[in-house]
């Protein structure tokens, strides 16, 4: 008979494995295809990394894109040019029952398999379950409230939250992927806000709880399984308190990639959970070995993540649906002065999507476009290209546009902002000369 060390060793490497085949079949497996109804992001993409700690994966219906000045610009279907012509009202709530039927099942299994283990070892010793080097922890089932642990939960997210807002203004392209793909997944799970024009979508009430239902399913599952059994396994068989903490983290980032996104989202995406990943480790060890404030702290970042787009998204479209409803005289003359200086013919259908997507990333709502929203319109609008602008280039095209104003005696009051038709100029050029002013192969 193996000596219980060995033994205990033995088994735990058993899980360990277990787990680890569970995980990659989860992400090897074809999942279904769910609708994107995002108007702001005007198109649909293959399924890329997301902000979320913990959404299974869900891939977008794929259109053909429109024919235009904007060639191969990601596009809404073709004839969508307003917020009422698109599916984006209603809750996906197969989707949502989906999400954390998946996370409830996959901490059974979890659990099953660490019960399953621990018994060779200790028949009742599931509920000591520990990594922290210490006499003192706490059990993973201990889930007792208390004011200090509640606390300690809330402080602990607000890192996370702080770098998820940093990544968010980012007008760095694999940023506005992972954006982008955070977008379409709020959207697609919660729709349209409810309103006049849209009186059975859904309120905010709605997506509260529903965020709730999702953020706690996720957050007791991963930090179960992440901050819980995976390092135990780790520490018993490796005798090390910073390979538990550090093997951790990493199969917790690895369980964020996307075979389908780009390489360059994928080392961002897993890079931030990474970073997810080793706080909340840090955070249980910090607490003595306590599980509860991670999961605190997961549940409030994955809200966060949901509840902060579906409202910001939602008042992007609001805002951009009202503005590219009527053309104004001055850009009526504007679009017809850039037609004569590039010898190109815009249609009304091409002129109606080019003003959509203006004021889809005019996030100051003033009608003209900041550098950094140019470089993240700019990123979204090459996203499905083999190339992309150096974003040197498309800070000089800004000034290039800004200096030829105030040349022409132009006065305007956004003196460091482009307007629609400087920004059509900016994206033709970029358009029309893409390899030429590409940075790198991607």
């Amino acid at each position: 008979m193996m000596p219980n060390q060995n033994q205990s060793r033995f088994w735990w490497t058993i899980c360990l494995v277990t787990l680890g085949g569970c995980e990659s079949l989860a992400l090897s497996n074809p999942k279904r295809r769910v609708w994107v109804a995002n108007p702001l992001s005007f198109a649909t993409s293959d399924r890329v990394p997301s902000k979320l700690h913990s959404t299974p994966p869900l891939y977008y219906q794929e259109e053909e894109p429109q024919r235009s000045v904007l060639d191969n610009t990601p596009t809404i279907a073709k004839g969508q040019t307003s917020v009422g012509d698109t599916q984006s009202a209603a809750l996906s709530i197969p989707i949502i029952n989906y999400i954390c039927v998946n996370q409830a099942l996959l901490l059974l299994f979890a659990s099953s398999t660490a019960i399953a283990a621990s018994f060779f070892v200790n028949p009742f010793g599931i509920s000591s379950l520990h990594w922290n080097d210490a006499q003192q922890f706490h059990s993973l089932f201990d889930w007792q409230p208390s004011s200090f642990r509640f606390m300690t939960g809330v402080l602990a997210a607000i890192p996370v939250i702080g770098v998820e807002s940093i990544i968010e203004t980012s007008d760095n392209r694999d940023a506005s992927r992972v954006n982008f793909a955070t977008t379409n997944m709020v959207i697609s799970l919660f729709g349209r806000r409810k309103s006049e024009m849209e009186p059975s979508a859904t309120t905010f009430f709605q997506v509260m709880l529903l965020s709730a239902f999702i953020a706690i399913s996720s957050g007791v599952s991963e930090e179960m399984i992440f901050r819980g059994y995976i390092p135990t396994a780790i520490s018993t068989i490796s005798y090390s308190l910073p390979a538990a903490l550090f093997g951790q983290a990493v199969l917790f980032a690895s369980g964020h990639l996307s075979k389908d996104a780009e390489p360059g989202e994928n080392r961002l995406n897993w890079s931030l959970q990474l970073f997810n990943g080793l706080w909340y480790g840090s955070i249980y060890l910090m607490a003595e070995g306590d599980v509860l404030p991670c999961i605190i702290a997961h549940v409030l970042y994955d809200m966060h993540t949901l509840c902060e787009t579906w409202t910001r998204v939602n008042n992007q479209m609001d805002y951009t649906q009202k503005s590219s409803m009527q053309m104004g005289e001055e850009e009526k003359n504007a679009v017809e002065r850039l037609q004569i200086g590039t010898g190109i013919t815009l249609n009304s259908e091409t002129v109606n999507f080019a003003r959509y997507f203006f004021y889809a990333f005019d996030n100051d709502h003033s009608g003209s476009l900041s550098l950094p929203d140019c470089q993240r319109a700019v990123s979204y609008a090459f996203m499905n290209d083999s190339i992309a602008p150096d974003t040197k280039v498309v800070r000089d095209l800004f000034e290039q546009a800004r200096e030829q104003r105030d040349s022409d005696g132009n006065s305007v009051e956004f003196s460091d902002r482009l307007d629609f038709s400087e920004f059509l100029s900016l994206l033709f050029v970029l358009r029309s000369n893409s390899r030429e002013l590409s940075r790198r192969p991607l």
